[in-house]
């Protein structure tokens, strides 16, 4: 009888290994845990810098379409001014195509508000609809490339002429800072006269 108290002693599990098998346990499944919601968030993050990426690439297409078709009668006015440390932009386009529906002869606007929290605003108008494009942009800033300067700058109201490229300096709030920069179709035809060598 005595033995076979023994062996069946040397069977079973004390009370301190099932402590020790079910804290490895714990710790195995804590880390699976943290290993698969890191990766959920990491995927996440992933999605949102994609969709962040697709809606600037839209909006660069948006504007390339929009400024390589300007009509040459087509009237362009931009101006800057400075509100505590941000740049406020307006992009103001005249005598040109609804981005909406493709009416002739409308006024469009780009231009930037600032946040109460901080941050910029971007929004579109055209006759009497208005649409927010962005409203977590940290810099949005148009530029012009006069003709026959070499230098960039923040304000444009020649009447008849527009400036022959336009840069956009754009950045979301967490996200990289891009430039673009669109060529504008002349206004009036250029002559070419040839060189005579």
């Amino acid at each position: 009888m005595k033995k076979l108290r023994q062996s069946s002693r040397a069977k079973a599990f004390t009370l301190l290994e099932v402590i020790i098998v079910l804290a490895i346990t714990a710790l195995v499944l804590g880390a699976v845990y943290s290993l698969a919601q890191g990766t959920l968030l990491l995927a996440d993050d992933v999605r949102r810098a994609e969709r962040r990426d697709a809606r600037m690439q839209a909006f660069a297409t948006f504007c390339e379409h929009l400024l390589a078709e300007l009509p040459a009668n087509a009237l362009l006015t931009l101006s800057t001014t400075q509100k505590g440390g941000q740049y406020l932009t307006r992009l103001e386009l005249e005598h040109v195509r609804s981005p909406f529906d493709e009416t002739p002869d409308c006024r469009v606007v780009l231009f930037t508000q600032d946040q109460p929290g901080g941050g910029l605003r971007l929004m579109l108008t055209c006759q009497d609809s208005s649409v927010v494009l962005f409203e977590d942009l940290a810099e949005c800033e148009w530029r012009v490339l006069p003709l026959g300067t070499q230098q960039w700058a923040s304000f444009w109201s020649d009447g008849g002429t527009h400036p022959k490229l336009m840069k956009l300096m754009m950045a979301q709030a967490g996200g990289e800072a891009s430039e673009r920069v669109f060529w504008i179709v002349p206004a009036a035809a250029v002559e070419v006269t040839p060189t005579v060598r």
